[in-house]
């Protein structure tokens, strides 16, 4: 049987450069498709430079966090078998954790006095032992007698004297509270012997002690280093590399658009370049085939799609919060689209007021959204919106806003002839 003609084989070769460098569904795994964070990198790898310090990555969700903790053995300069990942799950404990990375590291151990050989996983992909992920193993032979000999002493005693680069990541998923006091004690261990094995433990939090809890003794132990929104050059840069790999020439102001729309989140700059460049690519199917351009055309396009293709959670909790009695309540879907309109985070219900009086093109008073919003924070709507404070409210999900915003401006643009204006479309 013959094969795909020319036409067909340079098309599906596009797309599949594109699947790789727009990647809104999973981490990065390559360093060459890695935009932005520079500072942090530096900041991160002049820590793990330094006697006695190990590290704690943390921030919003969909900020990068897990791409950045899969390249850290890269841009910290570590060889791919010095590497080894541990992913977090629900009902992890501190033995599960370490267990896996003591058999990755090529350590055998028995377990109630079975033997438990040395897993060895593909690069980049999750290997068969607890969720961990080692890049390459190379076996020895070590008894640890039971679980109760996983101990922060019997781990130090094996990682000391070797440089190595223990990874942990979603920390978040840990409820254990035990797990977190023992991580905290072997992570003091570590930093006061010196360790070569550096720790790097990250995870969705706002501050150190929601993350790992509160122990005084992790402030010199452990470099904080937490990850903000992505600055707009940073989210550009996204958006450049993916062009130079893929041979797409995005307009320049749908570019802006795109990094404006993703709210400093670069899975939001992933998801709608994906999906404008896929449409962008339907001109290979010519005769002659053409350059893939993403323009406006394109750029609508990919909004639809992106907007299909969110995270279902995003989806779900915003039907859940507007629809009521199967169709939508107007008031609940005002008040969430109005919040999308602030540049604060944290909104003032006056200044909700304001923006919702936009959006309707009549004049509404903070009073009228008292009821939805005592209604938004339950859990009957999938407790949308968290109060903060008398008078403030915030997305409980960081990223509702951006998929707010990806609902406007394709309303905006669909039923409005693009006639309405945002200020954060504009720049600040």
């Amino acid at each position: 049987m013959d094969g795909p003609g020319p036409v067909r084989t340079a098309y599906l070769d596009y797309v599949a450069r594109c699947r790789q460098v727009f990647t809104p569904f999973a981490p990065i795994e390559l360093p060459e498709f890695f935009a932005g964070r520079k500072e942090t990198i530096d900041d991160i790898h002049g820590e793990l430079q330094a006697p006695g310090r190990q590290v704690a990555v943390y921030g919003e969700r969909g900020v990068g966090k897990t791409s950045l903790a899969l390249l850290l053995y890269f841009f910290a300069g570590y060889d791919d078998e010095q590497v080894h990942i541990f992913r977090c799950h629900d009902g992890v404990t501190f033995d599960d954790i370490w267990r896996a990375l003591l058999t990755n590291a090529g350590h055998l151990f028995g377990v109630n006095g079975a033997q438990a050989e040395s897993a060895h996983s593909g690069e980049g992909r999750l290997g068969p032992v607890g969720g961990s992920l080692s890049r390459r193993t190379t076996v020895s032979f070590r008894a640890v007698r039971d679980a109760r000999a996983i101990t922060p002493g019997r781990i130090l005693e094996t990682f000391q004297r070797v440089r190595k680069l223990l990874i942990i990541d979603e920390f978040d998923r840990v409820q254990d509270a035990q797990t977190k006091t023992r991580m905290a004690e072997l992570i003091k261990h570590f930093s006061d012997a010196r360790s070569e094995t550096k720790i790097v433990v990250v995870g969705v939090a706002e501050t150190l002690n929601e993350l790992i809890g509160q122990h005084e003794s992790l402030s010199r132990s452990l470099a904080q280093i937490g990850l903000k929104h992505m600055a707009e050059p940073e989210l550009a840069d996204i958006i450049e590399r993916g062009s130079q790999r893929t041979s797409a020439k995005f307009d320049s102001s749908v570019a802006l658009r795109i990094v404006r729309l993703a709210d400093g989140f670069p899975h939001f700059v992933h998801l709608l370049s994906l999906y404008a460049s896929l449409y962008a690519g339907e001109c290979l199917h010519a005769a002659p085939p053409g350059s893939p351009h993403v323009g406006d055309r394109e750029y609508h396009l990919g909004l639809k799609s992106a907007i299909g293709k969110s995270e279902h959670s995003l989806q779900e909790a915003y039907e859940s919060a507007v629809i009521t009695t199967r169709r939508k309540s107007d008031i609940y879907e005002l008040t969430l689209r109005a919040m999308a309109l602030s540049e604060a985070r944290d909104v003032q219900v006056r200044e909700l007021a304001k923006h919702a009086s936009y959006l309707a093109r009549s004049e509404l008073r903070p009073e009228k959204f008292s009821n939805a919003l005592g209604e938004l924070v339950k859990e009957e709507r999938s407790r949308i919106l968290t109060k903060v404070r008398d008078g403030y409210y915030k997305y409980t999900n960081p990223l509702m806003r951006a998929y707010i915003r990806l609902l406007l401006e394709f309303d905006n643009r669909t039923q409005h002839g693009g006639q309405l204006e945002f200020q954060y479309m504009r720049g600040a």
